[in-house]
């Protein structure tokens, strides 16, 4: 059994690999800084063509331990049946409410997956939801302060673009940590995932530099907003260059 515990960041991706692929360095950093970060996984990834859910929790809670998460859960929502649906969001709902995070994460809401699709929607309702007194659950309710949205196969015009340069080693650890979807063994199939220059872990990475190269150093991780981002200290920009 998973302890959801309170932290500073929660991060929610559809599949095992999700988080890592779009936000790794990012959780990475924050974690170094002395953040607290947890990750909800809204399934098991049992419809991916290499690996069973066995194998892939288990490369899920390597790659949290890679990262320093205090934990990490999967919701059980079937794979290729991610539903926005009252259970579905209660779901996450009690996760949130119980976590208590300042910032959430979850995947850009344009995407090839379709469940990344629903995933960012189910998400955008569940926070919502976690905030109305009215929607009981066991915990009180309660909303973050914001979401920024990742990228995954598709990248938007970034909003905030964070240099993760210092902890590019964790990502590429916990990516490869995934075995089962980025290693190519005997009697695995080859997939966009593993195979080739155009490989998923070859687009992340070129993405990654793209981004960096726009702020001036080696890897960078984009995000985007729905909502303009609030600065309540203006002097932590002047650390930002132009």
């Amino acid at each position: 059994m998973v302890i959801i515990s309170k932290v500073d960041i929660l991060a929610i991706g559809a599949h095992p690999d999700d988080v890592e692929t779009g936000a790794g360095g990012l959780l990475s950093k924050f974690i170094k800084l002395g953040f607290t970060a947890g990750i909800v996984d809204l399934t098991a990834g049992e419809m991916a063509t290499n690996g069973n859910p066995a194998e892939r929790r288990r490369e899920a809670l390597r790659a949290a331990e890679i990262m320093g998460l205090s934990w990490r859960k999967c919701l059980g929502i079937p794979d290729r049946g991610i539903q926005v649906n009252r259970h579905n969001i209660m779901l996450l709902v009690q996760v949130i409410r119980e976590s208590r995070p300042k910032l959430i994460l979850c995947p850009y809401w344009e995407e090839r997956h379709p469940d990344h699709v629903n995933a960012c929607q189910l998400v955008r309702e569940a926070y919502f939801d976690a905030g109305l007194r009215k929607i009981e659950s066991n915990w009180a309710p309660f909303r973050p302060q914001q979401i920024w949205y990742y990228f995954l196969s598709r990248a938007g015009e970034p909003k905030l673009i964070v240099d993760i340069t210092d902890v590019y080693n964790i990502k590429k650890a916990a990516l490869a940590a995934h075995v089962t979807q980025f290693g190519r063994q005997t009697g695995r199939w080859d997939t966009f995932l593993n195979t080739g220059p155009g490989s998923l872990m070859a687009l992340v990475e070129s993405r990654d530099r793209y981004f960096g190269s726009l702020i001036g150093c080696m890897y960078g991780e984009g995000f985007t907003m729905d909502t303009p981002l609030a600065i309540k200290n203006p002097v932590t920009l002047l650390e930002v260059k132009e």
